[in-house]
């Protein structure tokens, strides 16, 4: 029996002999509600730890942390003849004292809970530390020899709104012509936000009808352009103030069908590790690539011919059986290209590798003629 007493006397000295410092809330640095909460704990006392009092110094960054409150509900301090009590009188320092008179605190709980206002940004951590040693009654059992702390964490969880983000000001454009250009215009809303940084995203689904050719900011701070590629471009700026800024962007033609068809998607994101905003407001601009056909015609008892001019090809058509052909000359009278041949009623010539200039087009359907001038 007196072997035994003598372990269990042993085994009550160095058991849970860590206080550690557990952090029971993240705060949420996008809430009105930045509040954290700590607790001291050893882990679980019993009757024979005779734990009567206790008086702990926790030191915490200024900066970040403000102690408010002394909580004991669903502490072992709940039931304390003298409830615990707090100072900040040292800055930087938060002493919790509380004891009893009669009974010794018993359970599985921590000895005290402290709440406070969080200061801090979403990347700051305040690690607390135990500035002094803390004691307890000269007849508790445990030595406490491990000190351990865990760090208030914050977090930004930012919310959407759809008040921000981006704004075409038309739901279309036509740009006739391969390689003809047309702007368009898009405001980025900023929702009453101030000196944001953010990126403005213009991304074109289809670059073999069109391709981005230029972009130009107003009312912010152009911080770089970045072109991932011919359909996808990045705007980067800080916003001057609250202002709204706006973006000009030129798109260019790539297309040498008669219509062709894509859409240009335009998105926002706000580059702050703790902002408390994500865009919700995306639009979208349908761009219509056209290339006009030139059509000339005439009756069977005049040319009885018919010739279509685009970018890409010339098409002769006779209807009556006499000899096809199609003659291309520059502008100065030379002879750049030609086709043709006896009793076809329609024949093809392909002008895609010409350069660009201006070139007179004929077309031959026996000896009747159709001429067109061409800009290429």
């Amino acid at each position: 029996m007196c072997m035994l007493a003598a372990v269990m006397a042993a085994s009550n000295l160095t058991a849970q002999d860590t206080l550690a410092i557990r952090s029971y809330r993240v705060v949420d640095v996008c809430s009105s509600e930045r509040r954290w909460l700590i607790a001291p704990t050893l882990g679980t006392i019993r009757s024979l730890d005779s734990l009567m009092s206790f008086d702990i110094t926790i030191g915490y960054d200024t900066a970040v942390t403000r102690p408010t409150d002394v909580l004991t509900e669903g502490t072992l301090s709940a039931n304390l003849d003298y409830r615990p009590t707090m100072s900040t009188v040292v800055p930087g320092e938060m002493r919790i004292a509380g004891f009893n008179i009669l009974t010794p605190m018993i359970g599985d709980k921590p000895l005290v809970a402290i709440a406070g206002e969080f200061r801090g940004t979403c990347t700051t951590l305040d690690s607390m530390s135990f500035t002094w040693p803390a004691s307890f009654n000269e007849e508790f059992k445990k030595v406490v020899t491990i000190y351990s702390t865990e760090p208030i964490i914050a977090v930004a969880n930012a919310k959407t709104r759809n008040d921000v983000g981006m704004d075409v000001e038309n739901d279309s454009v036509t740009i006739e012509g391969k390689d003809s250009v047309k702007t368009v215009v898009s405001q980025i809303q900023m929702g009453g936000l101030q000196n944001v940084e953010a990126s403005a995203t213009f991304r074109i689904l289809d670059t073999n009808v069109a391709h981005i050719a230029n972009l130009k900011l107003t009312s912010a701070e152009l911080q770089r352009i970045e072109m991932v590629d011919a359909g996808n471009v990045i705007v980067h700026f800080k916003q001057e103030g609250s202002s709204s800024p706006v973006v000009e962007m030129e798109v260019r033609s790539t297309s040498n069908l008669e219509i062709a068809q894509t859409v240009i998607q335009t998105s926002l994101e706000i580059n702050d590790t703790c902002g408390c905003v994500r865009p919700g407001k995306v639009d979208s601009i349908k761009v219509i690539s056209t290339n006009p056909m030139v059509y000339v015609s005439s009756s069977a008892d005049e040319n009885t011919a018919d010739l279509v001019v685009n970018d890409q090809y010339i098409r002769c058509q006779c209807y009556h059986g006499q000899t096809n052909a199609i003659n291309v000359y520059s502008i100065d009278g030379a002879l750049v290209s030609s086709t043709g041949g006896p009793s076809k009623s329609e024949t093809f010539l392909s002008i895609e590798g010409l350069p660009h200039g201006a070139y007179v087009i004929v077309g031959h359907c026996g000896l009747k003629k159709s001429v067109i001038l061409k800009m290429k």
